[in-house]
This record gives C-alpha cells, structure tokens and sequence, in this order.
C-alpha cells in the first residue's frame, strides 16, 4: 500500500551542484560587498529563479506511485481527511491575503 498524500519533503530537478553554487552567492549578498559584486549577486539569484522556474518541484515518481495505487484501489482514500486538509488550507490562504 502506498503513503498517503502528506507534506515531504523533496528535491529540484536539474543540477544540485549548480543550485547550491547559485545559493552560496546569494547568501553572499546579505554581506556587505563592494559595488563590483552586486551585480554579479543580482544576476545569479535572477539566473536560480529563471532556472527553478522552468520545471516545476514535483516529484514525478511519486506522482506516477499514487496514479497507479488509485487505479489498483490500494490508495487510501479519507474523505474526512480530505476535508479537514482542504478547510484548513483555505483558512492558510485567507490568513494570507
């Protein structure tokens, strides 16, 4: 039987390297730093959000696992759980605004 839908946590696809690089300069920019290195900063943090804007964080796998567990009838499906995840997100998002 497959784990229930719940919060996990997950990785980006594409290169960690390349990610973990592009967050070490962008931490470096909390730093004061000479007027040569800003711009350097700005365009590798603008660099790390265009590159986690081209594929969304989803674990496809996992996406593929509860396809298949649905359609054999192994997912374990709560409506009252449902519910209570969907109320308590719609109050998340109200609190927001």
């Amino acid at each position: 039987m497959i784990d229930p839908i719940s919060f996990k946590p997950g990785t980006v696809s594409g290169s960690a390297k390349a990610g973990v690089e592009k967050v070490d300069a962008a931490r470096t920019a909390a730093r004061p730093a000479d007027s040569r290195t800003a711009p350097k900063v700005e365009s590798d943090v603008r660099a790390l959000a265009a590159q986690m804007a081209e594929t969304p964080p989803v674990d496809r796998e996992r996406v593929q696992q509860i396809k298949r567990a649905i359609e054999q009838g192994q997912f374990p499906i709560v409506p009252a759980r449902i519910a209570d995840r969907l109320i308590a997100a719609s109050f998340n998002w109200v609190s927001q605004k």
